[in-house]
């Protein structure tokens, strides 16, 4: 037991208002209880705000609580209407049931709050087998379901470990953009993250834990790339062709689950004349140990994520670091972003009882009602706004930050700011981009580039640079989901035939006629604009959804079942007139330039409703949506 000052420190580094909710769900202190902290109007959503007096007896009563060394275990876990109290103590207003509908589950007192189950005997037919593709989060996710019900599965893995992009991607400084804690499982308490944004190693290394925790590792098959999956239809099963190192082989399997994702595909650098370059070119997602970049003049291409991250460090080391930016991005600030997490909050975390759940809850709040900053207020645009009040706050705090970070130098404020609304593409961590603009040996680069030749890169102005080194940071091909599997359904037909109109539409985001028992994992439309979920929470919703459709045919007796084409229809429409009401498709929203919408103008990358009704829609199968055939 570590002395009262450690525990001192260790309050201090808590949240204020977790530690104040795990406090009273252990204590029922009625003092905590008459603390009303403020709800205060903010860019994304209100703030918490506690007065310094009230802090502090948070503190104070936690300090004592603790020395008394609680054992979580002997606790109770809370009912249903106990959380729904606490959640409103939490977040210092009333919840309507629309809001309960996902958010009892948020902060995940139950072991697998996501979890499929069997409704009845348990029956699996001899030789049954579900295929997954991808052993990223998403395939782990699914692996932990099915070794949870024992049905069999595989996972096929092209690359020789687990982790997705977080395998794939390796460059300078890559890590998560959202806090550690929203950033994992429900159903794995505690871990214990190094950093607020957990470097890509601690993520592969949360990955692969998790994988050989709960029964899945085993499942995996290494250095296996499904390059195609056939459903036959005398059979009801699907045929997948398997390449190895060394050989080809075919697999079959009842259901197949692409969970290969969307970020697997890197985009190829378009640019006359880039087969010319003598110097290297290197992908982000291609990054590997012997990409040398100290005293050279490196070009980096892109200012998403990717690019953002990675400046700070290359500038560091390189001679000279030219940035070319196409689309000006809002990049902002995130507390804490760096920041080790202190071995005191560690302990805290591990010994405060519920205090990882309230932190989980609390972490996740900044993003619960993200859908207010997304929706035109037309009453506020009529009298001068742009957007709304929340957005347009959002704007000039952002614009503040550009500011202050380039000390207002006004060359590079106007090569900044960016012409379309905060929050139409996809939010931007900061990890001192901004300030590295200012380095000596950086340069800032708006003008299109015209051409590459072998030993430069050459703008539409005429300007030519010398360079060594390109970096390419250039994202990957989003429209091209669970690609580059080829899956054929009925027919023959393929996804790339289904999707050639409008372009990658489906139900759900899992689900598309004419594909029996294929059903796919972080699909078109699948995350939606606010949920107070992290990414990982909603792939144990899918996998909780896909389980549910499997177990549902094992124990109706069913071999196969697949969307009705006029519940997909619906679906999509549906989806598309609630787009129509967010700022991704105002006529300002540099729709053009923008991944989250595709060519056809339609919204590609997330659903639009809040979380509370896209987890309704989730929760479970509607038999009605589907046909079935039985099983012979």
């Amino acid at each position: 037991m570590p002395g009262r000052s450690f525990i001192e420190r260790a309050v201090e580094c808590a949240d204020t208002n977790a530690l104040r909710m795990a406090l009273y769900q252990a204590t029922r202190d009625a003092e905590i209880a008459a603390i009303t902290p403020e709800r205060a109007f903010g860019p994304t959503t209100d703030a918490i705000v506690f007065s310094d007096e009230d802090t502090a007896l948070i503190r104070a009563k936690a300090v004592e609580y603790l020395l008394t060394e609680p054992d979580e275990s002997a606790l109770p876990v809370p009912s249903r209407d106990e959380i729904v109290e606490l959640l409103e103590m939490a977040e210092a207003r009333s919840l309507a049931p629309d809001d309960l509908i996902m958010r009892h589950k948020l902060p995940a007192f139950s072991d697998l709050p996501y979890q499929a189950q069997w409704h009845g005997e348990k029956v699996i037919p001899e030789g049954y087998h579900v295929a997954i593709v991808g052993a990223g989060f998403a395939g782990i996710a699914m692996g932990v379901q099915l070794a949870n019900l024992g049905v069999p599965f595989t996972i096929y893995e092209r690359r020789a470990e687990v982790g997705g992009v977080w395998s794939i991607n390796t460059y300078p400084d890559v890590r998560v953009d959202t806090v550690s804690f929203t950033y994992e499982y429900a159903f794995e308490k505690k871990y214990p993250w190094t950093e607020y944004f957990a470097r890509q190693s601690d993520v592969r290394a949360y990955i692969d834990h998790v994988a050989r925790k709960y029964g899945v590792y085993e499942h995996i098959r290494f250095g296996s790339d499904v390059t195609q999956a056939r459903f036959d239809e005398p059979t009801q099963c699907w045929t997948l062709t398997v390449k190895g190192e060394e050989s080809v082989t075919e697999a079959e399997a009842n259901v197949v689950v692409a969970a290969s994702g969307v970020f697997a595909t890197p985009r190829e650098l378009s640019v006359e004349g880039v087969s010319d370059f003598t110097g290297q070119i290197v992908h982000t997602a291609r990054w590997n140990e012997d990409v040398e970049y100290a005293g050279k003049k490196v070009a980096v291409i892109g200012n998403g994520s990717t690019g953002v991250q990675l400046l700070s460090k290359i500038a560091e080391k390189a001679e000279s670091v030219t940035v070319y930016q196409r689309t000006p991005q809002w990049i902002s600030p995130r507390t804490n972003y760096g920041v080790p997490i202190s071995d005191e909050l560690q302990w805290l975390i591990q010994k405060m009882p519920f205090y990882w759940n309230w932190n989980k809850y609390v972490a996740g709040l900044a993003t619960i009602d993200l859908r207010n900053v997304l929706m035109p207020d037309e009453e506020w645009i009529a009298n001068g706004g742009q957007v709304s009040k929340r957005n347009d706050m959002l704007r000039e705090i952002l614009v503040g930050y550009i500011s202050a970070q380039v000390d207002g130098r006004q060359d590079l404020i106007d090569k900044l700011i960016p012409d379309y609304p905060p929050m139409t593409r996809r939010p931007v961590v900061d990890n001192n981009w901004y300030a590295s603009l200012t380095r000596n040996n950086v340069e800032l680069v708006t003008t299109p580039i015209e051409r590459m030749t072998d030993t430069a890169i050459v703008t539409a102005d005429g300007e030519t640079r010398e360079t060594e080194l390109v970096i390419a940071a250039v994202g990957f091909q989003t429209e091209k989901y669970i690609w580059p599997t080829q899956y054929f359904g009925l027919g023959g037909v393929t996804l790339e035939d289904v999707w050639t109109a409008q372009g990658a539409q489906a139900h759900l985001g899992m689900t598309v006629p004419g594909f029996p028992n294929m059903f796919m994992l972080y699909g078109p439309n699948s995350q939606p604009v606010a949920s107070g979920a992290g990414l990982p929470v909603w792939f144990e919703v899918w996998t909780g959804y896909i389980a549910e459709c499997i177990v549902g045919m094992l124990e109706k007796g069913r071999a196969s079942m697949v969307i009705r084409k006029d519940a997909f229809d619906e679906y999509n429409e549906q989806l598309h007139e609630e787009a129509k009401k967010l700022i991704y498709l105002m006529p300002n929203s540099a729709m053009e330039k923008n991944y989250y919408v595709n060519e056809f103008g339609r919204l590609q990358m997330n659903a639009p409703w809040n979380g509370e009704k896209y987890y309704e829609l989730c929760e479970k199968p509607d038999e009605s949506h589907y046909d079935f055939t039985d099983a012979k």
